[in-house]
Formats: structure tokens, sequence, C-alpha cells
């Protein structure tokens, strides 16, 4: 993870972002984004929430952070993205005193993030009530995103949506581990490795290290 010093740029970069936090830093001239720390994550680079999510609220300037949690077992389950504009809500646990969800976070590209200490959010943010509107608003997308995701889960066979996943990459040439896709479909490994090979066995793919090669229309095992 790499510190950014240009703040002046990625300030603005924020208030870009979130217009929210312009308006509520121009009010209190400049005292929001004082103290801000950002930051440059790479690709699949974990964010340290040991380090990083009990110091302060996340902010996504650009990029993708996927949020999920890790139960007693070290099994990972997918939640939700954070994205630009949006906000991670696991630091409330932290800031309320409430127990850890065990929700860590991981860049699916290169991102900028910028976090904001506790004190700065309690003084500045949470007393806003524009602020708790927009909390409120972002949290309930999230939550739907979790209902809709559980139902897909319930209701659609895994083929399907690993089927549905590969379309949604527009190529015929994809670079991506399995482990990813497991990852992104909320799997283990080697069941989506066993998929891909029996689609592979059917003539729809190539398989490859780290790359899958699209050699039939995928559209056909949906219909």
């Amino acid at each position: 993870m790499k510190v950014i010093n240009n703040r002046n740029y990625y300030i603005k970069e924020l208030y870009k972002a979130y217009p929210i936090l312009e308006q509520i830093d121009n009010y209190n001239k400049g005292a929001l984004v004082e103290r801000a720390l950002f930051k440059e994550l790479l690709a699949d680079e974990l964010l340290n929430t040991t380090e990083d999510k009990c110091v302060g609220f996340l902010f996504v300037i650009s990029g993708t952070i996927k949020i999920k949690k890790i139960n007693e077992k070290g099994e990972e389950t997918n939640l939700y993205n954070i994205e630009k504009g949006q906000i991670c809500h696991e630091a409330l646990s932290c800031f309320l005193n409430c127990t850890s969800l065990n929700i860590i976070g991981r860049a699916m590209q290169n991102s900028k993030i910028c976090i904001i200490p506790f004190d700065i959010v309690n003084t500045y943010l949470l007393n806003n009530t524009l602020f708790l509107q927009y909390i409120y608003k972002d949290l309930y997308s999230k939550f739907n995103v979790i209902i809709n995701v559980k139902e897909e889960v319930k209701h659609e066979p895994l083929t399907n949506r690993l089927i549905k996943l590969l379309i949604s990459k527009n190529s015929k040439n994809i670079y991506v581990t399995h482990n990813d896709l497991a990852f992104e479909l909320d799997s283990a490994r080697e069941v989506i490795s066993r998929k891909l090979k029996q689609l592979e066995k059917m003539g729809y793919l190539k398989l490859s290290r780290g790359k899958i090669q699209i050699e039939k229309d995928l559209n056909e095992l949906l219909k």
C-alpha cells in the first residue's frame, strides 16, 4: 500500500467522488480533510483491517474494493463492493465499539482511497443530517445487494452463475484465475475448476494457466 503525498490533487478527487464531503468541509474551513490519509492499493491487495479499519472511515476515490466476511473456519463470503462515492460500513463497528464482523477488503483493481480519522468523522460528519442520510442510503443499497445475491445463490445453479459471469467479461479471451472466479461467485476454487472443465469437455471453453478462451457461444447453455 502506497501513501499518497500529492494532497491537493487527491483532495479535489475526493470532493468529486463525494460532493457531500466538499460541502461539509467548506462549511468547516477545510477541517475535515486536514488529517485525511490518502493511499493507493494495487489490484488484489488486501486492505489491512487491523491497521486501517479502526483508524477511520474509508472513502473510495477510484477503483473497487470487494468486502468479504471471514468465519471462524477461515472461509470467505463475498458481501458487496465499495466503489467511488460509496462507504464501508464495517468502520461503524469500531466507532460504536461493537463486536467486529471479521470483514476485510480486497482491491479488485488499482484503487485510490482516503481514510478520515474517527475523531474528525465524529466532530464533522456524524453530527451532520445530510451525511447521515448519505450513510443510510448507501447502507440500504448494500443491504439490497446482499439480499439479491442470496436470492440468486438460493435459486440459480452455480453453473449458470459461472456462465453469466464469463459472458459479462465481454471477451473471447478472459485472463482470470479459477480462484478469482471462485471469489466473485462466493464458491470454492476446486468447485469452479470442476465446472470449467465440464464446460471445456463440452467444447465451450479452452483452459490454460490464467486464461479462459471462449470457443462457442455460452448463451446457448442458458436457453
